[in-house]
């Protein structure tokens, strides 16, 4: 089925899939419906496996692919082990693989870069209108908005909803007529949603996103972009830092404290000395903690959790794909 496809076919039908993949975690609520288009697309990249010379050329694939294949592989040495395990994590490795393997593909071609940001901004808009909705009517006992579909706790849906801000913003600069005003209708909803949810962690993402995107509008000189950026980053710290240091404006920032953050990160590096450093627990490790009388289902930190799962290693090669990734992106920031 898969041969009566010209390789652009293919590609245009991996775009369709790939704004399907991300509009169905924003407005499906059954995780296992959201899953089915996730398999197909695995399924198409898998059919053109002969097609992805030019990607498997570049050293950057390879660093993806390493990363995932040793927290994969971290299967064998988790407590306890299990085989169930191993075909769960090497499902969502290979799934993670396509989905990497699938935006490749789209971005070398362009053909997603005009209707994948229309895409998100026109579903992120109806989620976030529903979600603003649904907070005003039924008022949740804590105060906060979450989202719809698999977006039902407040920090995620907060996150991915300032990913949806910086489309809409992007949409509003580059676009005309109707869709500069979508995009600028995404925009305030999602200012409005981050902000009701209530996450400090979106509030400062979401700025700082904003404010990136609108500098790498504003210069094509990739020196003037890393000053500019820098520039906004000092500022920005210093804000963090007064707010922080003043005591009346402490609790508008930290409102719930450090949430436990220092004793969790504690707790999970404890952990981890009963085990070895180099290697991690492994990621079928179970992760949740006990701090205060409150259970944390993970470490709250990506950081912490790859060291806690892939030990010194795992957390070292995770933070050479950050470094390649920024690295890349600004070796071609003029493209």
């Amino acid at each position: 089925m898969l041969s009566k496809y010209s390789p652009s076919d293919r590609i245009e039908a991996e775009s369709w899939l790939l704004v399907a993949c991300v509009a169905s975690v924003l407005l499906l609520s059954s995780q296992s419906a959201a899953s089915f288009l996730t398999y197909a697309l695995a399924l198409l990249v898998l059919g053109a496996l002969r097609r992805w010379v030019d990607i498997a050329h570049t050293p950057y694939f390879w660093l993806v692919v390493a990363t995932l294949v040793y927290f994969f592989l971290s299967v064998f040495w988790s407590e306890p082990f299990e085989w169930r395990a191993v075909l769960t994590h090497g499902v969502r490795s290979l799934l993670i693989f396509c989905f990497v393997v699938a935006i490749a593909e789209v971005q070398l071609r362009g053909v997603i870069q005009l209707w994948l940001r229309r895409g998100i901004v026109l579903v992120g808009f109806g989620a976030m209108v529903a979600a603003i909705a649904v907070y005003f009517i039924s008022m949740p006992e804590d105060g906060r908005l979450n989202g719809l579909g698999q977006l039902d706790t407040h920090v995620v849906a907060a996150l991915v909803f300032a990913y949806v801000l910086i489309f809409g913003l992007q949409v509003m600069l580059r676009d005309r007529g109707v869709w500069r005003w979508l995009g600028a209708a995404a925009v305030l909803c999602a200012a409005i949603s981050v902000y009701l949810s209530d996450s400090r962690n979106a509030w400062v993402s979401a700025v700082l996103g904003a404010a990136i995107l609108l500098l790498s509008e504003c210069t094509r000189d990739r020196q003037r972009f890393i000053a500019s950026i820098a520039g906004v980053g000092l500022i920005l710290g210093v804000v963090l830092l007064a707010l922080l240091i003043d005591e009346s404006t402490r609790e508008l920032l930290l409102v719930r404290g450090t949430s436990f953050r220092p004793e969790i990160w504690s707790a999970a590096i404890d952990r981890l000395a009963a085990g070895n450093y180099w290697i991690g627990l492994g990621i079928a490790t179970q992760d949740n903690f006990v701090v205060g009388g409150i259970e944390f289902l993970h470490p709250h930190s990506v950081y912490v959790s790859s060291l806690y799962q892939g030990g010194i290693i795992g957390l070292a090669i995770f933070l050479v794909l950050i470094w390649r990734t920024m690295s890349v992106l600004f070796e071609y920031y003029e493209e």
